[in-house]
């Protein structure tokens, strides 16, 4: 299994196109994965309607270049998406991307409708829910953000393909599988439903720390690309100087051996040698996923995780509150208030928050085991 990785020094048009270009083709080539009359499905990261400089979403430069190949080789592109949050015309609109898809006369899909997936051999789920326009398209393109995500620890080519559950039906998998490596499991059988044919990741941008959406700006200016998502994020999140194998959705796949090893996969490009050092998300793992039993945690709950807390930066928007898998946020007073004992730990309050308010504490317990060292 080859993996890309080509050095990108900027989002400019004719520097971005050679990036992508020059690392589809170090896999094969677009012939490779598209074919003429092609219908194909250009799916980014839009995650909430944010500016392209703000290094959440997807760059429309990178989808703008992908745009362009797709039509050279003469097949019909679309771009596509559902954010979680936020109004999806104005994500489009904010994000620059739906600009890119009026500039080159491609048309961009709303997902909005939702129809039945089966995939039988799902660990979790056997039947996804998914926006019902899939299933016109020959082709699926994955072109992720690099990017710390502080639940599943890195989101990248498969955790992008979330987006194809439409709006707020996202909430319902954070319910219904609140351990990290049981979502995980999930992202698994969803991407072996998608299977998308090419994988990209935008990390000429790139956010380290309290990532999707509230950590930092770091710079690794490379392009990765495979026909694998699996391998694409395992070089994505090795390249970001962390035990790749050990993300959730690496060690989910891994466990129902349904990925590459990381030994296993050939790193090609003139990015090949390049290694970064991105701050760890405050926690990507979960007590519950630990040999802890379930009454201890029951009853040691807020000290034994990493506990979101609203911070002086809250205006009581509800952006939180609306967006609450198990409904734990309400607005006092112009002010997110959580109920503890019912917050699940998902995060999606930190996640979601434009403002950044929304800080992760360790509890007490917590911070005696990482002290010594029963756990890190």
């Amino acid at each position: 299994m080859k993996v890309s990785v080509v050095k990108s020094d900027s989002y400019e048009t004719k520097v971005v196109d050679k990036a992508i270009n020059d690392a589809v083709n170090l896999i094969g080539g677009w012939q490779n994965f598209i074919q003429k009359g092609d219908r194909v499905l250009i799916k980014p990261n839009m995650l909430t309607n944010v500016t392209p400089e703000k290094a959440v979403t997807t760059h429309p430069e990178v989808i703008r270049a992908v745009i362009k190949a797709v039509k050279k080789i003469g097949a019909f592109p679309s771009v596509g998406d559902s954010p979680g949050i936020s109004n999806l015309k104005s994500t489009a609109q904010k994000t620059g991307i739906l600009k890119v898809c009026e500039e080159e006369k491609t048309p961009f899909v709303y997902f909005t409708q939702s129809k039945s997936y089966s995939y039988m051999e799902g660990r979790f789920i056997k039947q996804f829910e998914l926006v019902n326009c899939l299933s016109d398209f020959d082709k699926i393109i994955s072109v992720a953000k690099m990017k710390t995500h502080v639940f599943m620890g890195v989101t990248g080519a498969v955790k992008n393909l979330f987006g194809c559950i439409v709006g707020t039906d996202k909430a319902r998998f954070h319910l219904r599988m609140q351990k990290h490596i049981d979502f995980a499991h999930v992202m698994v059988d969803l991407y072996q439903t998608i299977k998308p044919t090419l994988n990209i990741i935008d990390g000429i941008t790139a956010m380290e720390g309290q990532g999707p959406m509230s950590g930092d700006i770091i710079n690794p200016k490379i392009i990765i690309a495979s026909s694998d998502g699996f391998a694409a994020d395992l070089i994505m999140a090795d390249k970001m100087g962390f035990d790749a194998e050990a993300m959730p959705i690496a060690a989910a796949g891994i466990e129902q051996k349904r990925i590459i090893r990381l030994k296993n996969i050939e790193v090609i490009g003139d990015g090949k040698d390049e290694q970064f050092h991105f701050v760890k998300p405050h926690t990507y793992k979960s007590m519950q996923d630990t040999y802890v039993p379930k009454f201890i945690l029951k009853l040691g709950q807020n000290q034994l995780t990493s506990n979101p807390a609203i911070n002086e930066n809250c205006i009581g928007c509800g952006r939180c509150s609306h967006h609450c898998p198990p409904n734990a946020i309400s607005i006092i007073n112009k002010k997110a208030i959580i109920d503890y004992q019912k917050c699940i730990r998902c995060y999606c309050c930190q996640e979601l928050c434009p403002h950044q308010a929304v800080d992760l504490k360790d509890g007490l317990l917590l911070l005696l085991l990482k002290y010594l060292g029963i756990y890190k």
